[in-house]
């Protein structure tokens, strides 16, 4: 990617929320105004993947090819921020379950738990897909990965975080025994036996250890950074290939 000669002006553009005929006016009035860039297909998912594996890029070609016509080049979003309703539909166990409990629904945004393995084989198959379609066309400045990590769901509770997190743990401390000490386990009778007894900080009767709470804290950033790495790295590999 060339970067652009000055300095960069624009904002969020989501095209897809609006008629195709009002496109041709925002160009226009982009380049009225002076905008040479836009952060575009940010939250697109869904509309970019309508069903599992087919993909439809004709709406996002367009959309490229009259912002580049009038002089606006794209930050163009990896479109992960939101996964769709056929993939909450075909894994519910993706959607996110708070320290009480309870699920945190579709219809929003970042109704996604950093730990479904599934989440991270569809995001490695969208970004790959979006880098390999649009790695060579010249509106392309910048990418624009995923949205605001954490921002609304920054720590997930469900049964894919508890797996994932006794790996973490056993990583960190190696032994069972090492943990106790390190946790102070001995209070209140926490102490653990076996990995498989540990769980996340969920909601409890009063309060809850506290070295549990905050490597669960270290956990989930060391989750949601897996997910930005595995974005960057699948469209910076592409990228090493463009034409």
């Amino acid at each position: 990617m060339n970067v652009l000669s000055s300095i960069c002006y624009g904002g969020d553009y989501n095209p897809e929320q609006w008629p195709e005929e009002i496109w041709y006016e925002d160009a226009k009035l982009m380049q009225k105004a002076g905008v040479n860039l836009v952060s575009l297909g940010i939250f697109s998912w869904s509309k970019i993947e309508p069903s599992d594996g087919v993909f439809d890029f004709e709406w996002l070609d367009k959309v490229i090819d009259i912002l580049y016509d009038h002089g606006v080049y794209i930050n163009l979003g990896t479109a992960t921020a939101t996964t769709p309703a056929w993939f909450v539909k075909k894994y519910p166990d993706s959607l996110p379950i708070d320290e009480s409990g309870a699920i945190l629904s579709f219809g929003s945004r970042q109704h996604y738990c950093p730990n479904h393995p599934q989440l991270i084989t569809h995001i490695k198959r969208l970004v790959r897909a979006i880098a390999e379609r649009y790695k060579n066309h010249p509106a392309l400045k910048m990418w624009h990965v995923n949205n605001e990590y954490a921002c609304h769901v920054s720590k997930c509770f469900c049964e894919n975080c508890a797996v994932a997190f006794r790996k973490w743990l056993k990583e960190r401390y190696k032994t069972i025994d090492e943990l106790n000490e390190r946790w102070g386990t001995n209070f209140w009778g926490q102490r653990y036996n076996h990995w498989d007894e540990i769980n996340p900080p969920r909601k409890a009767p009063t309060f809850i250890n506290p070295s549990q709470e905050l490597d669960y804290y270290r956990f989930m950033n060391d989750s949601i950074l897996k997910l930005f790495l595995t974005e960057k790295f699948h469209e910076q590999f592409l990228l090493s290939t463009r034409a």
